[in-house]
């Protein structure tokens, strides 16, 4: 028995973790195995400096849709690995700018055959479920950006009649 596929819609955000971190795990291990000290976590990160050469962490949170801890968890990750460096915004001595290092710039070009072969294996494997799983995604995206899971559920559950309510 598998409890959460027979859960259905009630373990949706699980299974979509599961899958999430599956593919995650598979990533980092070809990069281990190519030799390549990095994390799949990192690479949005890494990505988005790489288009927009500096930007603040609330800048990567909000344009990668991350939560601000979770921004600094990362950033402060590659730092580490000296894959980014920071540096202070001229404006405002209390924001942290994020920027590319010499070793994130090559960590990216030494990823990009990886991340060529990724690309196209993802397609291939989408293409396999016969679905635009992309789309879907957009699609269901989109319609929690109009109403939240928390404002449907709040809504539905306060439009419940009384004597429903009392007796679950």
């Amino acid at each position: 028995m598998n409890l959460i596929n027979d859960l259905g819609e009630l373990a949706i955000a699980t299974r979509l973790k599961r899958l999430s971190e599956r593919l995650s795990q598979d990533v980092s291990k070809i990069y281990k195995e190519s030799d390549v000290d990095f994390e799949a976590k990192w690479y949005l990160v890494l990505e988005l400096l790489n288009r927009e050469k500096i930007l603040a962490i609330t800048e990567i949170s909000e344009s990668l849709e991350l939560s601000h801890p979770a921004v600094v968890q990362f950033v402060d990750q590659l730092v580490d690995r000296k894959l980014v460096k920071t540096s202070t915004d001229k404006k405002d001595a209390r924001k942290r700018m994020i920027s590319l290092s010499p070793g994130g710039k090559k960590i990216l070009s030494q990823l990009q055959p990886i991340l060529d072969v990724i690309k196209d294996e993802n397609r291939k494997w989408i293409a396999e479920a016969d679905v635009n799983i992309l789309g879907i995604l957009d699609q269901l995206e989109s319609a929690l950006d109009k109403k939240s899971m928390y404002q449907r559920v709040k809504i539905c559950l306060l439009e419940q009649p009384q004597s429903k309510k009392s007796k679950g």
